[in-house]
């Protein structure tokens, strides 16, 4: 007589998300075999959608809002805010929280088509792999885990300190203290999160298990163009500044 054999569960949503968190390799492995991209990128949203909106619900984080984007026009143009600017961007704070919710909703998911597009180009067309384009989302969506987890930690934490930047709470700049604010190295490292760091290190792990390949050899080569695409922006940016004010 032939023993049946027990066939472990699929995870649900709640228990993949997790899982992301706690072992990844195990997590991807279940995903790989059955992946379910769309559930897990809607509570995603819904998390990026809460850390982004409702702070905007209260007068300090409109104003939190209101005083990086302040920073960001006047880094970008050089000259200060004039009066009017300054109205009509306060005008415009008062749809922040509509903002939030849409790019959740609808920037996110843009996002996460394309890094799944580049990715499954990549490892498929240029290094021979056979993944389902459903796979490689199923791993992108997954990662963004890790991304939802340090903006719904991060939104309360930039709520108490008053103010708000691109990298959050926890960024790389804490590394550079001795370094002006106007440094590009210390820009390019404030917008560096440590949750990205880490989101990007679970996804190598996600295209490893997919690909059959090394997680190491992945997670370097998607750090080093991270940071060099981040480094592009942060000191051409800056020379694109210095140049203007050399004018």
């Amino acid at each position: 007589m032939t023993e049946a054999v027990a066939v472990a569960p699929d995870p649900g949503l709640i228990a993949r998300a997790i899982g992301i968190l706690t072992s990844p390799r195990a997590t991807f492995e279940k995903v790989v075999a059955n992946p379910r991209p769309v559930g897990i990128l809607f509570l995603v949203a819904i998390v990026v959608a809460l850390a982004a909106g409702l702070p905007q619900m209260t007068e300090a984080g409109r104003q939190a809002s209101l005083d990086m984007q302040v920073r960001q026009t006047e880094r970008f143009s050089g000259q200060p805010v004039s009066p009017e600017q300054y109205q009509r961007m306060e005008a415009m704070s008062k749809y922040n929280f509509a903002f939030g919710v849409a790019g959740a909703f609808i920037g996110l998911p843009i996002f996460t088509l394309v890094i799944t597009a580049l990715y499954w180009v990549v490892f498929n067309a240029l290094l021979g792999g056979t993944a389902a384009f459903k796979q490689v989302l199923a791993i992108v969506t997954h990662s963004q885990v890790i991304a939802a987890l340090g903006a719904i930690v991060g939104a309360p934490i930039q709520m108490m300190q008053g103010t708000i930047t691109m990298g959050g709470p926890f960024n790389l700049a804490a590394l550079v203290p001795f370094l002006d604010e106007g440094s590009p190295l210390r820009a390019m490292l404030g917008s560096i999160s440590v949750f990205t760091l880490w989101g990007i290190v679970v996804t190598a792990i996600g295209l490893g298990v997919l690909y059959h390949r090394k997680t190491r050899n992945i997670a370097i080569a998607l750090l080093l163009v991270y940071f060099l695409i981040t480094a592009v922006f942060a000191f051409g940016f800056s020379a694109m500044m210095g140049g203007r004010s050399a004018g």
